[in-house]
């Protein structure tokens, strides 16, 4: 068979429902619910890198940042932590589940193309790997999505950040005082 057949092109090489594309694939969920590790957390790495107080969450940051532009997100799964951290837990949650259900309304309204079915290696960056998966379009809704994962997790983070702040400072007071 074809390897454009194979992949549902139209002879214009787009991918359309017409002629067999598919909305909900793997791709979706890749690319759009679990890019920069699962949670989508490269927002709140941003945040913990470059406006977090408390050394912790800096430290931590510092620490995620290039694992977590290749999707590895451990460090800040476990690092900071997010695992039964009830403050984080909400975006976390909530972020892959916006980021796939407005990708899906705009592909489904025309306003994105509809995914290639191309499969991506696991630790391709972001963006890289959103114009892999749906051409320039892509790319750029990736680069919105990620933004927007940074204000989706900045209200809890800025809040578990001060109270790590505060933390720290009681400690280093109770260590000048005695």
């Amino acid at each position: 068979m074809h390897f454009q057949t194979l992949l549902f092109f139209k002879a214009d090489g787009v991918v359309t429902a017409a002629n067999g594309g598919h909305i909900f694939i793997q791709p979706l969920l890749d690319q759009f619910g679990t890019v920069t590790g699962s949670g989508m957390t490269l927002g709140l790495v941003i945040f913990m890198s470059f406006f977090a107080r408390s050394a912790q969450m800096k430290s931590i940051g510092k620490l995620s940042l290039v694992p977590g532009a290749f999707n590895i997100n451990e460090p800040t799964l476990f690092g900071l932590p997010i695992v039964l951290n009830p403050l984080l837990a909400l975006p976390f949650i909530l972020m892959p589940a916006l980021s796939m259900c407005a990708t899906y309304v705009l592909i489904q309204i025309h306003v994105l193309p509809y995914l290639t079915g191309v499969m991506v290696p696991w630790t391709t960056p972001p963006i890289i790997s959103g114009f892999l998966v749906g051409g320039w379009q892509m790319a750029i809704w990736q680069a919105i999505v990620i933004a927007a994962s940074f204000f989706v997790y900045f209200p809890l983070a800025r809040r578990y950040d001060k109270i790590l702040y505060q933390q720290e400072q009681a400690k280093e007071q109770e260590i000048l005082s005695k």
